[in-house]
């Protein structure tokens, strides 16, 4: 569930800091990280509503932010789920060798996309890290905004 007293606060606060314009990214389809799919298809199926549910949420706190604060300049939910879908379903098109496993050497991330440590393969080869897709989804979320 959203902490709506969590997040509506901080909005406020920046607001009053002088923010008008704002970018929200949904929660990405976290039920496909490697995570949650190494512990069975019952964790993945509780995820999806969970997911679903906090970005409705998000959706709807943006709308009464901006129905409060009608001077805002740009005001976008950026929907992450279908560039996340994209990166899984397509990882190899993509040019990921590796898009199911990962190398427990990256698992809390690198200092750059051509780390390699042995015995992995380059850091930027693997889909994913331990939890999430790594590397070049940043580049390609910022493409597709």
């Amino acid at each position: 569930m959203l902490r709506k007293a969590h997040i509506a606060p901080k909005l406020e606060d920046l607001y009053h800091h002088g923010a008008r314009s704002f970018l929200f990214l949904t929660v990405p389809p976290t039920d496909r990280a490697l995570l949650f799919l190494q512990q069975g298809r019952q964790v993945v199926n509780r995820l999806n509503p969970l997911i679903a549910n906090y970005n409705k949420q998000l959706s709807g706190t943006v709308v009464r932010f901006q129905a409060r604060h009608r001077d805002l300049d740009q005001v976008t939910v950026f929907d992450t789920q279908p560039i996340f879908n994209i990166l899984f379903d397509s990882a190899k098109e993509l040019g990921f060798v590796n898009s199911t496993g990962w190398c427990e050497a990256y698992q809390n991330g690198t200092p750059q996309s051509t780390t390699q440590i042995a015995p992995c393969a380059p850091v930027s080869s693997y889909l994913r890290i331990s939890f999430f897709p790594y590397a070049q989804r940043q580049t390609l979320t910022i493409d597709a905004f």
